[in-house]
């Protein structure tokens, strides 16, 4: 039997004890990971979740995030969340509450207002500072009433689009991902983003996509990535992996056989964290050294555990 427990990203790590928290009292494994997540979303730290979050090229901050549970293979997201901080508790009550899978912008704007959420600023000093400091370095001195929406619509017009976002996705991204196993076997996977910097508003990235950025079945295992969306989306990442798995391929193998085909793109990189259905943890970059880390309903703090790198052929 597994000892219950959770993963995360390096951003997630100082919230994991939330989510431990919860499996004491007696929660849910998806209660632990929204908890967890949801830790992240209202810090300030992280700078690419929830508040304080990268902004589009409006100077709007739009969050994405999503929630599956493994056991049901019931799944909730949201896209384009721009009034609320905590976009995955929105993701779970689109989960729990209706029978859609995923709701974006507007619609998911009056669905949080109706389930009781309360609108945030997401918006921080750092936030604005960082976004001033983007654009200077991209196109020009942005004018004393930053954010003005004509100027930013004008710089989208005139800027080589593709060349602005080549420069800007692989240095200027970030995801949280968040894994929950309990001692039965339950499997969730959770996700939160504000996406790539300086976006196009309304770019929808693969962390509220179920099977791009995450994916989890009780009977294989659970994968949650991060990196350039785009390439993830047209691979559906999360399911692969768990459909190699299916397969009979290990878990690492799965992830190596997944991301080799990522890398025959040639067009961006990809990381991601896994579990499998025996309680195993793995992470996996393209590009450089990975690690993820852990933390059991016995442990006062989380643990560092290193992952692997798959190289290209």
């Amino acid at each position: 039997m597994v000892k219950p427990f959770l993963i995360g990203t390096r951003n997630a790590a100082p919230h994991l004890y939330r989510g431990i928290g919860v499996l004491k009292k007696g929660g849910s494994i998806i209660d632990a990971v929204e908890a967890t997540v949801s830790g992240i979303e209202e810090s300030t730290e992280s700078g690419n979740v929830g508040v304080g979050g990268s902004p589009n090229i409006l100077g709007v901050i739009e969050l994405d995030a999503s929630i599956m549970d493994g056991a049901t293979m019931k799944t909730g997201a949201v896209g384009c969340v721009s009034k609320y901080c905590h976009a995955i508790s929105i993701a779970r009550k689109v989960m729990d509450c209706t029978p859609h899978a995923f709701l974006v912008a507007d619609g998911a704007h009056r669905f949080a207002k109706v389930m009781g959420f309360k609108e945030l600023e997401l918006h921080t000093e750092r936030s604005k500072t960082l976004a001033k400091a983007m654009a200077l370095d991209g196109y020009k001195s942005l004018p004393d009433d930053w954010p003005n929406k004509e100027y930013y619509v004008t710089a989208a017009q005139e800027l080589n689009i593709h060349e602005w976002y080549k420069k800007l996705s692989d240095e200027h991204q970030g995801t949280t991902n968040v894994i929950g196993m309990d001692s039965e076997g339950n499997i969730c996977v959770g996700v939160s983003t504000s996406g790539t910097s300086m976006k196009f508003p309304g770019r929808i990235g693969d962390s509220p996509i179920i099977g791009a950025g995450n994916y989890c079945d009780n009977r294989y295992g659970g994968v949650a990535c991060t990196g350039r969306g785009e390439l993830t989306i047209r691979r559906l990442t999360s399911r692969i992996i768990i459909k190699y798995m299916e397969d009979g391929l290990s878990m690492e193998k799965a992830i190596i056989k997944a991301f080799k085909e990522l890398h025959a793109l040639k067009d961006g990189s990809c990381q991601c964290i896994a579990v499998d259905k025996n309680g195993n943890t793995i992470s996996a970059n393209m590009t450089r050294a990975s690690s993820h880390f852990y933390m059991d309903i016995d442990m006062t703090e989380p643990k560092e555990r290193q992952g692997i790198l798959v190289e290209p052929d």
